[in-house]
């Protein structure tokens, strides 16, 4: 039986007793190169055991072992070289680095989510509550009511935006329907005014740019091709209805898997969302 004083650490072991290891062997035990150890070292994550001051020469312990096959690691966590040095500089408080992995977790399930969404090959209607985050966009205001109006005026705009040299965000471009007979069980032939939205990048988004801020939103995410997408309208409008929702601004439409996202993929794969912001409380 193993005595509970057994499993302490000797704290008489003199690690000076035990030889150091060349650049060579340090590389070889991490299935690294020796220029990878090096610049482990000039980005502050590493510092060997002893520096030989007249040859350069690099000599590494147990401890730098152990630590290269951590930051590997950590690296194949997706934590940068600052994340790394944060976590030893803190002691090995791991709040900043749970905090960074969450955060690509959420974004991974988000991902996996839209896969779920290319996916789905059944003409179909999904509905449900979410929240909609902040977005900044350029945007430009146009009349139409068919579904080629909403094409053209958006593929115009895209490429007026890449023409100008604005950093368009990965996230899909959407249209704002300024209409709201569908709430009331109709739709109306006259055209309306609609906003196409592109989405920018925060941090080079153009001075007149437009920001969305985060609001409640009901969904309806519609399988298949444009041919079902009254239907959607009249839908979500009957479920507003039915839930006593109160909108808080006007339908947005986005094509999530659409004709520009490839020309070859087949209409029946295609997949919108229509999304409503409603109000939090009565």
């Amino acid at each position: 039986m193993i005595k509970k004083n057994e499993l302490a650490i000797d704290s008489t072991t003199n690690e000076s007793d035990y030889s150091l290891f060349t650049i060579r062997q340090a590389a070889h035990a991490c299935s690294l190169s020796r220029s990878s150890l090096i610049r482990l070292e000039e980005r502050g994550m590493l510092t060997p055991a002893r520096t030989d001051k007249k040859t350069g020469y690099r000599y590494y312990d147990n401890n730098n072992i152990a630590r290269i096959l951590q930051i590997q690691k950590f690296q194949k966590m997706g934590f940068s070289p600052e994340d790394i040095i944060s976590y030893y500089e803190g002691g090995g408080k791991a709040d900043e680095l749970l905090a960074a992995l969450e955060q690509r977790l959420s974004i991974l399930q988000q991902q996996v989510t839209e896969m779920r969404l290319r996916s789905h090959d059944v003409p179909d209607m999904s509905l449900s509550i979410i929240e909609i985050p902040e977005t900044i966009c350029c945007v430009r205001k146009y009349q139409g009511a068919l579904i080629q109006d909403k094409y053209h005026a958006s593929y115009d705009f895209f490429h007026e935006c890449v023409e100008k040299g604005i950093a368009l965000a990965p996230e899909p471009f959407f249209i704002i329907d300024e209409r709201t007979d569908y709430l009331e069980g109709t739709l109306s032939s006259a055209p309306y005014d609609s906003c196409v939205c592109m989405p920018v990048l925060p941090e080079h988004a153009p001075e007149d740019a437009v920001t969305f801020p985060a609001c409640t939103a009901l969904s309806l995410l519609v399988y298949g091709s444009y041919g079902n997408i009254n239907e959607a309208y009249l839908y979500l409008g009957e479920q507003v209805r039915e839930r006593g929702l109160t909108p808080a601004g006007y339908i947005r439409l986005i094509a999530l898997v659409a004709p520009y996202v490839g020309k070859e993929i087949d209409p029946d794969r295609y997949c919108t969302q229509l999304m409503l912001p409603i109000a939090d409380g009565p």
